[in-house]
């Protein structure tokens, strides 16, 4: 029961955080919404997986992450096709994550591939196989994923 009001609570602070200006209709829309979705997702998971309300936290701390290094990709990005000689070096390379918990995992390929340069092909287990426009650059493969991981990881797994 409390995932379901922890997941019903967060929906719908999303939904509010979305949608402006709020009335209304946007209040009973996001409640109607929030509600059937923490249902579905109740009645799909019953009881395999909790969570932890410092996950919250862990959560709103990987979105101001994500938001500055989708910020970063984006200026090196425009760089890079701005520059004459178009200076790329496409790469796939293969990073093995610590996160433990599907959702994290599928958070952290959807954070990769949201950001340019980079694109997330597949994953299998706990090694993510990605795309990267400028290989040479990397010094470290693990830093395309560190960013995002230890929140991922605090919000996710136990």
């Amino acid at each position: 029961m409390g995932n379901f009001i922890l997941l019903f609570v967060s929906l719908f602070l999303l939904w509010t955080g979305l949608v402006f200006p709020i009335t209304n209709q946007e209040v009973i829309m996001g409640i109607i919404l929030s509600g059937a979705i923490s249902l579905l997702v109740a009645l799909r998971i019953k009881g395999k997986e909790t969570y932890k309300i410092s996950g919250i936290f862990h959560l709103i701390k990987f979105i101001i992450i994500f938001t500055w290094e989708l910020i970063k990709a984006n200026f090196a990005m425009a760089k890079i096709v701005l520059s004459p000689s178009l200076p790329i070096s496409p790469k796939i390379v293969k990073i093995k994550t610590d996160i433990n918990f599907e959702m994290g995992r599928a958070m952290l390929c959807n954070a990769i591939t949201l950001t340019p340069g980079t694109l997330t092909i597949d994953l299998i287990d706990d090694e993510l196989f990605i795309h990267v426009v400028d290989g040479d650059a990397l010094e470290n493969v693990n830093d395309i994923s560190l960013p995002f991981e230890k929140e991922l990881k605090g919000a996710f797994d136990r």
